[in-house]
């Protein structure tokens, strides 16, 4: 994906304002695979960092990017065992669980987005073609 199919797709999410600068998205870019569709964006902290969290259509991919390194986690959708997304006026709070027992929670969410992230996980899976 390039920087300007990630732009337009944020700005259809209308999201695009509160994320065009955020350092993460050039490694969100060469995450994403060529018929990925990126659904939800939104950051959180988790294990004492602030981590972004991009929900796609197959995937949702945890990036936390600091100087001279980074770390990324995968969660495959199908994967997911439930999901929660508490929102608060302030400090709303994520949790995601998997099928294979770990958990990820993130505070500080942006609660405004719960509506957005809850779209992005009732999407259907892609089709195994």
């Amino acid at each position: 994906m390039v920087r300007n199919d990630l732009n337009s797709r944020l700005q259809e999410l209308g999201i695009y304002n509160d994320f065009y600068y955020r350092k993460e998205l050039k490694a969100l870019m060469q995450m994403l695979g060529e018929y990925e569709r990126l659904n939800c964006l939104l950051t959180g902290v988790h294990e004492g960092n602030r981590k972004m969290v991009a929900v796609t259509d197959r995937r949702i991919i945890v990036l936390f990017t600091a100087l001279g390194g980074g770390d990324v986690k995968i969660i495959r959708r199908e994967s997911v065992k439930t999901y929660r997304f508490d929102k608060k006026f302030l400090f709303s709070t994520l949790t995601i669980e998997t099928n294979g027992g770990a958990t990820f929670v993130f505070t500080n969410t942006q609660g405004k987005l719960k509506d957005l992230f809850d779209w992005a996980m009732k999407e259907p899976l892609p089709s195994a073609e």
